[in-house]
């Protein structure tokens, strides 16, 4: 399973947060790429808890949900623990401690990937040897046997987060474009796609790149820049993140402050705000915001820190789900 952290990494937090920021100890090394890594990694697990989603993938199997039999006129509405929904691949019916019915998938009417809602409209798809053809079934006990409420009666095997896929297409002399379609459709049209270009053949070297368009939930086109040579074939390596830019761009505000924080203590060397030199009469002296209380960095720091501050609201807008309950 393709994962977040194979997009956004160090190289990805430097070349986009950090540009100016001198990255290193005081002997002239670089910093650890740990400190990166653990950057990212902390400002994504924050953003998940924040906003109750997901954003790298996980599977999730087995999460059970009781039967209440009064949803049966609702089509039995579920809103799944982990979201958004990239994939379902089981749903299960079990009774206590018997041995589980495996409900058909096309079953799964998935309302609302971003909040986790979900639906059971039974189709013609049969359920064991009861086929239903009409109708909703009675999958909360029979006539002489009627039951209101059972305790964790419905189990679901998924995956939540947002998508990530990688492939690679050929482009032969002759044409400009080529068709890429997911594997599992992704929860909107809102997605990045990364392609890099090879050209090969008897038709001599080439430089060429590729752009996407044409994107839908389900895939996209790639377009080359220029027509191949006759003879020459173009490999496009592509990279399709699902992470919409400004959710990328919260976790980036976010990763860069500690190593800023770290930076702006090291900038004339760790714990030193100011550095007088004189020899012979000459004088030399060097001030720096950095202080017992204050980083370097910290105007940056403030600044970016005011940018993920109106950024959450949007954020918390489009990806909290109002939970109700009735008693």
């Amino acid at each position: 399973m393709a994962s977040i952290y194979d997009e956004l990494t160090p190289t990805w937090l430097k070349n986009n947060f950090l540009v100016g920021v001198d990255l290193t100890l005081d002997d002239g090394s670089d910093y650890p790429e740990e400190l990166f890594t653990n950057a990212i990694q902390s400002s994504v697990y924050y953003l998940e808890h924040e906003l109750g989603i997901k954003i790298d993938q996980v599977t999730v199997t087995k999460e059970r949900h009781d039967g209440i039999e009064i949803l049966r006129s609702g089509f039995f509405p579920f809103r799944l623990d982990k979201r958004p929904i990239y994939s379902i691949s089981k749903a299960n019916i079990q009774y206590g401690s018997y041995e589980p019915v495996e409900l058909p998938v096309a079953w799964i009417q998935r309302v609302s990937d971003i909040h986790g809602q979900i639906h059971l409209i039974p189709s013609k798809d049969q359920l064991g040897s009861y086929s239903f053809h009409a109708g909703i079934p009675l999958i909360m006990g029979d006539i002489l046997q009627p039951l209101d409420y059972i305790p964790g009666y419905f189990n679901f095997s998924y995956v939540a987060g947002f998508g990530h896929e990688t492939g690679t297409v050929s482009i032969s002399s002759g044409s400009t474009t080529a068709a890429v379609t997911f594997s599992t459709d992704f929860i909107d049209a809102e997605y990045t796609v990364t392609p890099t270009v090879t050209v090969s053949g008897s038709g001599g070297a080439q430089t060429l790149t590729a752009s996407a368009s044409s994107k839908t939930d389900s895939g996209f086109t790639l377009t080359l820049s220029g027509a191949l040579n006759s003879g020459n074939t173009a490999t496009i390596s592509w990279r399709a993140s699902g992470v919409p830019y400004d959710l990328r761009q919260a976790i980036g505000l976010m990763s860069a402050m500690l190593p800023m924080d770290t930076a702006g203590d090291l900038i004339a060397g760790a714990g030193i705000a100011s550095i007088s030199t004189s020899m012979d009469g000459l004088n030399s002296s060097i001030n720096t915001t950095s202080s017992a209380t204050n980083s370097g960095y910290g105007a940056r720091m403030l600044s970016y820190s005011k940018r993920l501050k109106s950024m959450l609201p949007a954020l918390r807008a489009k990806y909290t789900s109002m939970n109700m309950g009735v008693v």
